[in-house]
């Protein structure tokens, strides 16, 4: 792949140094257990207490900033009740890494479930973090685990060990670290953006002052696919967020979008029109070869490839407005799971495969939908009497979605859970904020 003319070197991001970051499990004084029921929400929250790191040598802010970053990472769950840290009665130190037990009676007090502890140390070029997860209660073991990077990778290390704990109490692999590619304006172009998960490190992809449009990741985290109007045609291209390697993938045909990619990242599946008519095809990443895979007379856009690769959702406008269909890949067998006659679109569908999410027209608004993939137990999610809630895209875990909160004058990115109980807000203050598409996890 050949690097955009004239484009300026990207800086590499907290992704590509974490291929630097590894981790090694220490042994654990406790069995499997599963602590926390991730399918109950409205359940009891476990209290949890994420105490000050030790910094054996290094840059002293460590101690705070680790943890801090943790803390906020697990804050945005509705898992743990975290105990404050100005609450702790037991100040942890080097020897609780080298055999002296933890005061548990101390944590009990505050009614702390599990303790987490850590040490910093540096060795050589980069910073070694030790974590251990404690049962306050049985008094043991939960996990524990080492990881090295350079030190400007200190807020990875901290996502990191925030997934752990998520991994360690439910079974289930935590989002921490995880980012949203989405669109704006910028004067008067419209620029690919990517941000955090947790609202930070915002920044613009793109800035060749052109219509970059409905950026897409390949399953892998490694590529973006959008359209891009930079020559004054729409092009598909696949970028590289992390080196800024680029490659034209589909230039045929007139106004084009991508999709998503299939799971193998082999596939990637776009809307074309020519001639007035858009049908779905999909292309071979690596050679360019291209398959129709939904065609019609009318509207086939949009399309959303199942976790298995087996199933297609899409939208067509073949019965009057449009609708979202289900279509088995590589059979005729198709069925619609929007509801009646409404017009529908944006389908995006969920990793654990067992929803998909939608846009639908809702009291002359838009608002946000799940379904199931057969189109039964089809709930509203978010909508707003004064606003269009637009666009959704599924976390890595299916457990929340971001999605474009739109009205008169303002747009902006909000991220929400499934069962629509949680909800915040990801990016404002940018101008036509929209088509977010939330990354899988490196």
């Amino acid at each position: 792949m050949e690097r955009e003319a004239g484009d300026k070197m990207m800086r590499i991001s907290a992704w590509a140094l974490g291929a630097l970051l590894f981790a090694f499990v220490l042994p654990s004084a406790a069995d499997a257990v599963l602590y926390i029921d991730i399918n109950s929400p409205g359940g009891r929250r476990m209290p949890l207490a994420v105490s000050d790191f030790v910094v054996l040598s290094g840059a002293p802010a460590f101690s705070k900033e680790i943890p801090k970053i943790i803390r906020s990472n697990l804050g945005m769950t509705d898992l743990f009740e975290l105990i404050p840290r100005d609450a702790h009665l037991e100040t942890i130190r080097p020897e609780h890494f080298s055999g002296r037990r933890l005061d548990f009676n101390s944590w009990k007090i505050l009614g702390a479930d599990a303790v987490v502890i850590g040490k910093v140390e540096t060795r050589g070029d980069k910073i070694s973090v030790e974590m251990h997860i404690f049962d306050v209660t049985q008094g043991t073991l939960v996990t524990g685990k080492r990881y090295s990077a350079d030190p400007k990778q200190a807020a990875w290390i901290s996502h990191r060990i925030s997934n752990d704990i998520i991994y360690a109490f439910t079974g289930v692999r935590g989002i921490f670290g995880t980012e949203i590619a989405f669109t704006a304006r910028s004067g008067r172009a419209k620029e690919v953006y990517l941000v955090g998960m947790d609202g930070s490190d915002l920044r613009k992809l793109t800035n060749n002052r052109s219509f970059n449009l409905f950026p897409r990741w390949s399953p892998d985290g490694n590529w973006l696919s959008f359209t891009s109007f930079r020559t004054g045609m729409p092009i598909i291209y696949l970028r590289n967020p992390w080196t800024g390697m680029e490659k034209e993938v589909v230039r045929e045909g007139d106004t084009k979008a991508p999709g998503s990619f299939s799971p193998d990242g082999n596939w990637l599946y776009y809307s074309v029109s020519i001639g007035g008519n858009s049908d779905i095809m999909r292309t071979r990443v690596v050679s360019g070869a291209n398959e129709k895979v939904v065609t019609g007379w009318g509207l086939e856009v949009s399309p959303s490839v199942s976790p298995d690769g087996k199933r297609l959702a899409f939208v067509s406008d073949r019965s009057g407005s449009p609708r979202v269909y289900v279509k088995e890949i590589g059979t005729q067998k198709e069925w619609r799971i929007s509801q009646d006659g409404r017009y529908a679109s944006s389908p995006s569908w969920s990793p654990t495969g067992d929803r998909i999410a939608y846009t639908m027209r809702s009291g002359g608004r838009f608002a946000i939908y799940v379904v199931n993939p057969d189109g039964s137990d089809n709930r509203l999610v978010v909508s707003a009497p004064d606003a269009n809630c637009e666009d959704p895209s599924f976390s890595p875990d299916g457990r929340q979605l971001v999605y474009t909160y739109r009205k008169k004058g303002y747009s902006g990115l909000k991220i929400i859970s499934v069962d629509g109980r949680k909800e915040r807000i990801l990016v404002s203050g940018l101008e036509d904020a929209g088509s977010p598409a939330w990354s899988p996890v490196r």
